[in-house]
């Protein structure tokens, strides 16, 4: 675990019940992760889809034995291309399993933590802060957003993080960085040298530094809405780059950028050209614990998960 998070401020976690949905994909696995390192006399009861379908209001209400102190609700429909053509699935999924976790943290008086999607937003006022309104350009944003709206409406005590894109979880990684560090170890077997990679800018944002950040929040007993990215922007490309010059694989794999319209036309559900969020109300509480994401991908990559899978 990285030397970047620190035990002391997670304190007040210490003996806490902690529920955390979807455990088993990239931001619930980095909720344990962080969890387990630096608060872990916390009592964490993180169970995946396969054993709380968050859709069944039964099982849902079945964790009221657990009593928990705070829900940390990361299941979700994440595909947001799937979304757009399974609009009733992911509305049962996104808007009705949270719904079912309210009812859950009334019965129990927990705090919900809610991760939000940089993908509320079009990208047309930027920097994204907490002021600006959203603007859904796709299904999977639109019931993000409504998800969050019933929450803070319905328990206005809760946190909402409104995320930037991320990377983490290593196997279970399914964007941008694990798809294609996965993709790129099965081309070089196959003997291609380059690949090409589209201009879109983000911000990739590890998502055990989120998981951290996110729990700082809580641990201060925080509430209302922030948003978190990590420091600095990038480039698809820039990101492919920065990946194989860490991999060490810069004389087998050459990048290649092309326009993002490219990529884009592939796409289902529409998707901001830029997102550059700023982390206004973090820094101006004191509360900013990002980094570059320069410095926490090339820790993340740093896992032999990587170094194996390119050999």
């Amino acid at each position: 675990m990285s030397n970047h998070y620190n035990y002391f401020e997670l304190l007040s976690l210490c003996n806490k019940n902690i529920l955390i949905t979807g455990a088993n994909g990239m931001l619930g696995l980095a909720f344990k992760e962080v969890i387990n390192s630096c608060a872990p006399s916390a009592n964490v009861y993180a169970p995946g889809k396969e054993v709380l379908n968050i859709t069944d209001i039964a099982q849902v209400l079945e964790c009221r034995n657990f009593e928990p102190d705070f829900i940390i609700h990361c299941a979700a429909l994440v595909n947001a291309d799937y979304c757009e053509d399974h609009e009733e699935e992911a509305f049962s999924i996104i808007v009705g399993g949270t719904k079912n976790i309210i009812e859950l943290a009334k019965i129990c008086h927990s705090k919900v933590f809610y991760p939000q999607s940089f993908l509320i937003y079009d990208g047309e006022e930027l920097p994204i802060t907490e002021s600006t309104i959203p603007n859904p350009l796709s299904i999977y944003g639109r019931l993000k957003l409504m998800a969050e709206n019933i929450l803070t409406d319905e328990m206005p005590e809760s946190l909402i993080v409104r995320m930037a894109g991320f990377f983490g979880g290593r196997e279970v990684d399914k964007n941008f960085v694990g798809k294609i560090t996965l993709h790129m170890a099965e081309i070089m077997k196959e003997g291609i040298n380059y690949i090409e990679i589209g201009d879109r800018v983000w911000q990739p944002t590890f998502t055990n530094d989120l998981a951290y950040n996110s729990l700082v929040l809580l641990s201060n007993n925080n509430k209302g809405v922030y948003c978190m990215s990590s420091h600095g922007k990038a480039s698809f490309f820039e990101l492919a780059s920065l990946i194989v010059s860490s991999l060490g694989i810069s004389e087998r794999m050459k990048i290649h950028k092309v326009s993002s319209l490219s990529v884009s036309k592939n796409e289902r559900a529409k998707r901001p050209e830029v997102a550059d969020i700023e982390n206004k109300r973090l820094k101006s509480e004191n509360l900013d614990r990002q980094r570059s994401w320069q410095v926490s991908l090339v820790e993340y990559l740093n896992h032999p998960y990587f170094t194996n899978l390119i050999q």
